[in-house]
């Protein structure tokens, strides 16, 4: 029976609780409903509790910092601005050690309305009193970078980090000096732990891929690179990086995909734009794709009459599209190379028998040919450099010239080349057995070396 009553007793006593707790949610809830929630209760009380303060006496701190406080927490930075002005050596507030976080707020406030060097005289005051307050750390770091004061910028940022080790700002801005300071392996370690902490941080995925590819992990920055390519953001730049790689790489279809890809995008930065095209162009001649390079370069014309050598590029690439023989000696695979110029050496010497007795290509760039040369009245051994180049050729060339021909005991040595030689390169040919053969003489020997094809 005891048992029994004990049971009813305890039933009811759990049933007036459940139901008390219900009927207290209700209330709760309605409360919040009718007044927009706690939130808004909480905000429209402080200001109303401030005003009526501050009617009773305009010069309340407390209803000041209150105000202020609030403004500056909603992010209200020209209100919280002159708020916290009014507050500035209050002797009250000093004393309550509330003057640090006061001047560091009122500077934040200066430097989000613009007012940079206020920011900065009142950031540097706070700073003083005391060097442990992370925002006022951070926000010289800030200035400071903005100013390209590197070095004073890091010592801020550095002390920011020690105070709040995961601010992912903070780290971005460090992994940046670091990489404009050439510290490019320590910018790789700040930057990648931004992204670990920010995975969605297209910018510092960006940079990361920039600082890996500076610090030698060209593989590391080609990954992330092409990874950005369909970004809108970050494509156009990371395109125009995996394809300076590929370049690199000599996989030039690949570096043509990479620009072309970069131009696809609807917005791009001009220079961007400029570089994507100039690498588009220049990549398409190393494919031996003239016609398609002149589009590249007239593209840029289009926009910047002067950008780099594009105007010289044209014009000598124009030269080359309607001169099939010129563009077979400066274009074409090596071995076509090579046959083009065993053609033409033995027209150096029409009446004599040419035996071409060594061929030597150096990569693309040049080929070199010794002959014996046998007629009536002499014997001799020639040396032909056939260089594949149209930019001025200096001395430097010539002097090794010069050597090889004494260790093949040449009597007679010929260099030809698509472009110039400078006055130096001429000066030092005047007195050997050296003669130049450039420009129009070439495309004359050309001629005769094609005919009949």
């Amino acid at each position: 029976m005891n048992l029994v009553f004990i049971a009813i007793v305890l039933t009811l006593l759990l049933v007036t609780m459940l139901i008390f707790f219900i009927v207290s949610a209700i209330k709760k809830f309605s409360s919040g409903s009718e007044s927009g929630g706690p939130k808004n209760k909480d905000r429209n009380s402080i200001i109303k509790e401030a005003n009526k303060k501050l009617e009773r006496n305009p010069k309340d701190s407390q209803a000041i910092l209150e105000l202020a406080d609030l403004y500056y927490s909603e992010e209200t930075y020209d209100k919280s601005f002159h708020l916290y002005k009014l507050l500035l050596d209050k002797p009250e507030l000093s004393s309550q050690g509330g003057e640090v976080d006061i001047i560091s707020k009122y500077a934040v406030s200066a430097l989000k309305t613009g007012k940079i060097d206020e920011a900065y005289k009142y950031l540097n005051y706070a700073r003083a009193k005391n060097k442990d307050v992370f925002e006022v750390n951070y926000n010289l770091g800030v200035i400071d970078f903005d100013r390209k004061s590197y070095d004073k910028a890091l010592s801020y940022f550095i002390a920011a980090k020690n105070l709040l080790p995961d601010h992912v700002a903070t780290l971005q801005y460090i992994g940046k000096i670091l990489f404009h300071s050439g510290r490019f392996k320590d910018a790789v370690g700040y930057l990648r732990k931004c992204f670990d902490l920010s995975p969605g941080d297209k910018e510092i995925l960006y940079l990361l891929g920039q600082a890996y590819n500076e610090s030698g992990q060209i593989e590391n920055g080609y990954k992330i690179f092409s990874h950005l390519r369909p970004d809108p953001a970050y494509g156009p730049q990371a395109s125009l990086e995996a394809g300076k790689i590929d370049i690199k790489k000599k996989n030039y279809p690949k570096a043509i995909e990479d620009m072309e890809l970069g131009l696809r995008h609807k917005e791009i930065d001009p220079k961007i734009r400029l570089e994507l095209l100039y690498q588009l162009g220049t990549t398409y001649i190393l494919e031996s794709k003239v016609s398609m390079a002149l589009k590249a370069f007239d593209s840029i014309l289009s926009i910047s009459s002067n950008y780099k050598d594009v105007a010289a590029l044209k014009s000598k690439y124009s030269e080359l599209a309607s001169n099939k023989n010129l563009k077979t000696y400066l274009m074409s695979p090596t071995s076509e190379f090579v046959n083009l110029c065993k053609r033409i050496a033995p027209l150096v010497y029409p009446k004599a028998e040419v035996k071409i007795t060594d061929i030597k290509a150096e990569k693309n760039d040049y080929v070199d040919i010794v002959a014996e040369v046998t007629s009536n009245q002499m014997e001799d051994i020639a040396l032909f450099r056939f260089l594949r180049a149209t930019t001025p050729i200096g001395d430097i060339v010539l002097r090794d010239l010069y050597f090889k021909s004494k260790d093949v005991k040449a009597g007679q040595s010929y260099c030809f080349s698509a472009g110039s030689f400078t006055e130096t390169a001429v000066k030092f040919v005047d007195a050997r057995t050296i003669d130049l053969v450039s420009g129009k003489e070439l495309t004359a020997f050309l001629s005769k070396a094609t005919k009949g094809e």
